[in-house]
């Protein structure tokens, strides 16, 4: 074999693994998504919190260079749903904080394989959001500063590092790596009347920040909506036909702690027990691998339904009946208590 042919397939080898090499762009994962579980309006005051999230889906750890202040480095796009290329203007702390005098001090941040960096931001302080209505935030990751702060820092950034490295790569090195997020829709809500955020806040659906509004299901329907939400992991919508006072006074020693508390107590009792009823997974909210309702029965003021619920465990489903008691409040149909009885077990891959 001449010389030649072997200059080039040694070049034609390099170019094979070098392209299929892993970058640190293509290792890194750059996603949005809301801090807080809330209805947001236009009151300039309400601080809409997004948290800033950087996966490291690779096999190498990865650094970049933390500003103090992240508008030098993260770029938010916000524009109304259903229109393109027109974004809101930034705000005024945008401007202050880029093009202010002070020195902007830096961090250095790694990422190992398999873990993520989050940082809050608030939406407000880099867009203009004065206006009710719906739209698209979008983000822009520059991990070695937007385009025309490089240089201030004088490293390039989000850059694999060895193993076996020493120091960190050149000075003189321009990274043009810019990542771009999911998009989220916001939507804005003109400000509220003094004493309903807190019921709003309650019926927020968190995946499309949207305000659950319960209708007029029939009792079937009622418990149907119950089992595929705890199914999706949906919580808003979980408890939105619950009614959590008459359920947490079943037990009479919760009523007599309940009916001698105080107004903000109670409060504080409801929300504890919500919270403690979703997490642990037991009886009520345990998740169903699959459901039947079985018998509806029911009066103008009560009813009943059952269901056939099974749940998955391991090589087998243990199955259960649940008997759902549920009365009409206001024309809508809510579950204040409920019956379990075990049923056996069933082997997968029997019907």
């Amino acid at each position: 074999m001449s010389v030649k042919r072997i200059v080039l397939l040694a070049i034609l080898g390099a170019l094979v693994l070098g392209l299929g090499a892993e970058t640190p762009a293509t290792s890194v994962q750059f996603s949005l998504r809301f801090s807080n579980k809330e209805i947001y309006t236009n009151d300039p005051d309400q601080p809409i919190l997004l948290q800033v999230g950087l996966r490291n889906q690779g096999l190498q750890p990865v650094w970049f260079s933390m500003p103090s202040q992240p508008v030098f480095q993260l770029s938010l796009q916000v524009m109304a749903a259903g229109r393109t290329g027109l974004f809101l203007p930034p705000a005024e702390t945008w401007n202050e904080r880029r093009f202010n005098n002070q020195p902007v001090f830096f961090r250095d941040v790694s990422i190992l394989p398999g873990e993520e960096f989050n940082y809050t931001v608030n939406l407000r302080d880099y867009i203009e959001l004065s206006d009710a209505g719906v739209y698209t935030v979008a983000a822009k990751f520059y991990p070695s500063l937007l385009p025309e702060f490089q240089g201030a820092r004088g490293q390039s950034v989000l850059t694999q590092v060895s193993a076996n490295a020493k120091t960190l790569p050149s000075a003189e090195v321009v990274d043009a790596t810019v990542l771009s997020s999911n998009t989220l829709t916001l939507s804005l809500r003109p400000t509220l009347p003094t004493g309903t955020s807190k019921v709003i806040h309650d019926n927020l659906d968190e995946h499309n920040q949207t305000y659950l509004k319960r209708e007029g299901k029939s009792p079937d329907e009622v418990v149907n909506y119950l089992l595929q939400a705890r199914q999706a992991q949906e919580q808003a919508k979980f408890f939105l036909y619950l009614n959590i006072e008459d359920l947490y006074k079943r037990a009479p020693q919760f009523r007599r702690t309940f009916l001698a508390a105080g107004e903000e107590e109670r409060r504080q009792i409801m929300a504890d027990f919500e919270n403690e009823l979703w997490k642990r997974e037991e009886a009520l909210s345990k998740v169903p691998a699959a459901f039947d309702i079985l018998t509806t029965s029911y009066t103008a003021k009560d009813a009943t339904v059952t269901a056939k619920l099974k749940f998955d465990n391991g090589d087998y489903f243990e199955l259960r009946e649940y008997k759902y008691a549920l009365k009409r409040n206001n024309g809508i149909w809510e579950i204040y208590d409920y019956q379990v009885r075990n049923l056996g077990s069933e082997r997968k891959g029997r019907s």
